[in-house]
């Protein structure tokens, strides 16, 4: 065998354990982060994270195998290198998947539940339950034909499963990117509330442009050279990748919550500015399910005043930590009538 093909083979499997070392300590970081921070949140939301952050660990540990399996173990042997084993790969393969689903629910129930759109986001949700189910065939042909002179054999299960995980991962971005467009012309001339829709679309972007970028790498490296394992290097990454969205949408609550000077009462968080023509208020509820994203428009149109405040209220329970984000627009022109992107 040689030096060249060892490198597509091996070479590839350690680069990306080294790149999977990088992010699974990014992820113990900011999982120590949201369990220290967010100690309230509901136990179905923490339970999610622990899963996630157990499984990554799993896949990092068989990852790990894998590569001293090739390099020590099995050192120099043409067999072996060709051949493979029977239980690494299928490993990282069906952890990744299980990993995916789970994020990828979380982002669309979060989409769902401020725009009430069903039929995004089910379409979404079969664009990831294909991917699943893309993934978990490509997990079973690699044990029955582990050989790297085989991976042909997995061609369509492969394309399917990295195919239509870009594509959810662009489509779910897309969806919050839309609606917080929306909110982002409706309040262009509120500093503060283009501060914090900033900050919510450049994380929408970074986490769903990441794990699509790291899935069409994959996808084009294994249409490009099939008998190799550099897609299995890239994908090595893609699970922490997952994980690192979601506590990414989850940990930003923090510096969103507290980015002003705020007065505390009994029922929660108050704070102020005033703006010439238009009244926005941001309504921050806290009901522990980690929600961020959605926001609330409702028009309301009092010709009789010349000018409104906008407020940012946090109407939360003792014990529980600010969740989700509501934004309330008053116009001075209509009456009581109520649209907007994340109308609930």
């Amino acid at each position: 065998m040689t030096l060249s093909a060892i490198d597509t083979i091996t070479g590839a499997l350690l680069v990306g354990t080294w790149a999977n070392s990088l992010l699974y300590a990014v992820e113990l970081t900011q999982a120590l982060y949201y369990f220290r921070h967010f100690q309230h949140d509901d136990w179905t939301l923490r339970t999610l994270v622990a899963v996630a952050l157990f499984i990554d660990t799993v896949s990092t540990l068989g990852d790990y195998a894998c590569v001293y399996l090739y390099t020590i173990t099995h050192a120099g042997d043409p067999v072996y290198l060709i051949q493979g084993d029977l239980w690494p790969l299928p490993l990282h393969i069906f952890t990744t998947a299980i990993v995916a689903i789970l994020v990828q629910s979380f982002l669309i129930r979060r989409y769902w539940r401020y725009t009430k759109n069903t039929l995004v986001a089910l379409s979404l949700f079969f664009l990831a339950i294909g991917a699943l189910a893309g993934t978990c065939a490509t997990g079973v042909m690699r044990i029955l034909s582990p050989s790297v002179k085989e991976h042909t054999m997995d061609k369509i299960p492969a394309l399917i499963w990295l195919t239509t995980e870009a594509v959810a991962d662009l489509g779910i971005a897309a969806a919050l990117l839309w609606e917080l467009r929306d909110s982002r012309a409706i309040c262009r001339s509120t500093r503060s509330a283009n501060s914090l829709l900033n900050r919510l679309v450049a994380v929408t972007i970074r986490t769903g442009t990441a794990t699509a970028t790291l899935t069409v790498a994959a996808l084009a490296a294994f249409l490009l050279k099939t008998d190799s394992n550099i897609p299995g290097g890239i994908t090595y990454t893609l699970g922490r990748t997952y994980t690192l969205s979601m506590l990414a949408n989850l940990n930003i609550r923090r510096s969103t919550s507290y980015s002003s000077s705020c007065s505390i009462t009994s029922t929660g968080v108050s704070r102020g500015l005033r703006t010439p023509s238009e009244g926005v208020t941001f309504t921050i509820p806290t009901d522990g399910t980690g929600d961020l994203s959605g926001i609330h428009v409702h028009p309301l149109i009092r010709t009789s005043i010349d000018s409104s405040v906008a407020t940012f209220k946090s109407s939360a329970a003792n014990d529980i930590s600010p969740m989700e984000i509501e934004m309330l627009f008053r116009d001075e022109r209509s009456s009581n009538q109520h649209s907007g992107p994340f109308a609930a």
